[in-house]
């Protein structure tokens, strides 16, 4: 294994992602260049990556904390000796500290660690850039979230506690395949399926938030009952908040030819099967739908339903977002996520839901005093139809379409049929 020190120009993604349903950041970094974990099914080995040898030669970038801290306060945060100031709101006329208040930039979700290299990749136990990032993030009081497929989190369990003390910090595994043998195969480097939800278990006791992101689910191997509903058993046990099931992407090039050779020697059985699921190359990588073995997020809340567990990542309450606010955009993602991840709903049907995400993301006034003051409608720009369901929100909690949308979906008994496949029907 190669490590080199690099000095990194920018750090923080470019791109502010908003009403964003799978992780809930808003911007995302990575610490290093590379990825010693070596799983097989990995984006980051794709040219769409410009990195060679992704998983031999593991790029450090020593001045992360330092860039990262520079692009932070170009994005208008401070410190948190440079926030001390705020001790002094409660001094000040109501008129003053609303006004110094609106001068602060919305707060944002940084995803730290699991965007293209893990953060607690081998190398972090000699470098710590990682610890280093979340150490910055807590100067400036800024929630974070984790994915990691590596017990080496724990080590840092004092700093996350503070850091979730001071804004949040959701913790998230990567947790594939129930089998450890075959996530020997799959994914060689990282830590164990048990260790995984050892750590898991051990954070959510210390109070962190976090959950299971059970992605990629690998066609044929992964996919089975038995295999997606002791993951979700599991991740109960650990005292998950969710456990999120999807599926796998395959770019052509060299992401997909060294999957499908590591197939080929190891589930030699399943090498054609997969093959004629990513037949036509298309250059995300995405799958032909028909020839899947499941609909893995289908049959992924079926199970979780069965099992008693959230099938959605968790969206949690941002440093000064009203609870109001918080609870319909929550239902509002789920909203968005059902319709067009599970059910294949078009866009056009999901669209007004998604805007209407975006706004309350943004920031807008606090929903139940719109609502009191009559301005609901006039303000957030909606339908008759949406109004009713963030009233309804607002009320209950919930609302009668999600309850709806969700009763669309076939009864337990016929998904779990769905797994008695020949061979031929997908191909």
């Amino acid at each position: 294994m190669l490590y080199e020190c690099i000095k990194a120009k920018s750090l923080l993604s470019k791109k502010e992602m908003l009403a964003e349903g799978w992780f809930h950041v808003n911007r995302s970094l990575n610490a290093y260049r590379g990825c010693e974990h070596g799983c097989v099914y990995c984006d980051g080995m794709s040219e769409y990556y410009h990195v060679d040898d992704f998983t031999t030669h593991i790029r450090v970038k020593k001045n992360a904390p330092e860039i990262l801290r520079k692009e932070l306060k170009k994005l208008g945060y401070s410190s948190q000796r440079e926030l001390e100031t705020e001790t002094l709101w409660s001094f000040l006329p109501d008129g003053d500290a609303k006004q110094l208040a609106m001068r602060l930039p919305r707060r944002i979700v940084i995803g730290v660690c699991g965007g293209v290299s893990d953060g607690y990749q081998p190398a972090e136990k000699e470098y710590k850039i990682t610890q280093q990032i979340l150490e910055t993030l807590l100067d400036f009081r800024l929630p974070a979230t984790i994915l990691t497929k590596s017990k080496l989190v724990l080590r840092d369990l004092d700093l996350l506690k503070e850091l979730n003390r001071a804004a949040f910090v959701n913790a998230m595994f990567t947790i594939t395949l129930h089998d450890d043998g075959a996530r020997k195969i799959i994914e060689p480097r990282a830590s164990s399926t048990p260790d995984r939800f050892a750590a898991l278990k051990e954070l959510r006791r210390a109070g962190i938030p976090g959950g299971v992101m059970a992605t990629p689910i690998v066609p044929w191997i992964g996919s089975t009952y038995e295999n997606m509903e002791g993951l979700a058993r599991d991740a109960k046990a650990a005292g998950a908040e969710f456990i999120l099931f999807g599926g796998m992407t395959l770019k052509p090039g060299r992401q997909k030819e060294h999957f499908l050779s590591v197939i080929g020697k190891r589930f030699p059985e399943y090498l054609d099967k997969i093959r004629a699921i990513y037949a036509d190359d298309n250059r995300y990588g995405i799958p032909i739908w028909r020839r899947l073995p499941i609909n893995t997020m289908l049959v992924g809340h079926q199970i979780c339903k069965k099992v008693g567990i959230r099938d959605r990542s968790v969206r949690h309450l941002l440093p000064s977002e009203s609870e109001a606010n918080y609870r319909v955009l929550g239902i509002l993602l789920d909203i968005v996520f059902y319709q067009r991840y599970m059910l294949g709903k078009p866009w056009n049907v999901s669209r007004p839901f998604y805007e209407l995400s975006v706004k309350l993301e943004r920031g807008v006034e606090n929903l139940v005093l719109l609502r009191d003051a009559g301005h609901l409608k006039e303000r957030l720009l909606i339908s008759d139809e949406m109004e009713g369901i963030v009233q309804q929100v607002l009320e209950t909690g919930s609302c009668d379409y999600l309850n709806q949308l969700l009763g669309d979906t076939p009864e337990e008994s016929s998904v779990e049929r769905a797994f008695i496949i020949t061979d031929g029907e997908n191909l």
